[in-house]
């Protein structure tokens, strides 16, 4: 594996808000977050889910969200090219949000933007009429890679503003339940 892997309760988690010391912390999507997610995807010991936490914006309520579905509107897709054996060419990816975990969360549609994409006041409304509640640059094609390899995704979007540290317990708690229910 190129990078050590952090375990939370034995599920793999990955952090690109760059605050949860105990998880896998990215600064941004980008290659090696693929790397990882597929070599985690072929270990045949490896897990079935993992915890993916993101900053978002354009919450209706300024608190951590759990994704229950996306919309790609980054204008790519980590899959393009040739395929890698860890999934299907086409994977399916309606069934890939695991968000019946028993958080007191709020709950919605990420949308993920291309890095650095403010959206318009316009752009807001069409994301709404969508169906999209909230926006994020990493959670969504580290989720399409990982929907590719078979495996599940708890996804948490935290506003920028929101203190990290305060969720951290209910993550591990969650994980701790989801490594149960695996084995």
């Amino acid at each position: 594996m190129s990078k050590p892997v952090a375990t939370t309760n034995g599920v793999i988690c990955i952090d690109f808000t760059d605050t949860i010391a105990s998880f896998n912390r990215f600064h941004c999507f980008d290659e090696e977050v693929i790397d990882f997610i597929r070599d985690i995807a072929k270990d045949p010991n490896g897990p079935k889910t993992i915890l993916i936490v993101d900053h978002g914006f354009g919450f209706e309520a300024e608190a951590p969200h759990i994704v229950s579905d996306h919309l790609n509107l980054t204008g790519d897709n980590p899959l393009v090219g040739p395929n890698d054996p860890c999934g299907e060419r086409f994977p399916i990816l309606k069934d890939t949000y695991k968000s019946d975990v028993l958080l007191d969360l709020h709950r919605g549609v990420a949308v993920g933007l291309k890095q650095g994409v403010l959206p318009t006041q316009e752009e807001v409304a069409m994301i709404r009429f969508l169906g999209g509640d909230f926006c994020c640059y990493n959670l969504v094609p580290a989720m399409i890679v990982a929907g590719h390899a078979g495996i599940r995704v708890m996804g948490v979007v935290v506003p920028e503003t929101y203190d990290t540290s305060l969720l951290v317990p209910a993550l591990e708690s969650v994980a701790g339940k989801e490594k149960a229910v695996a084995e």
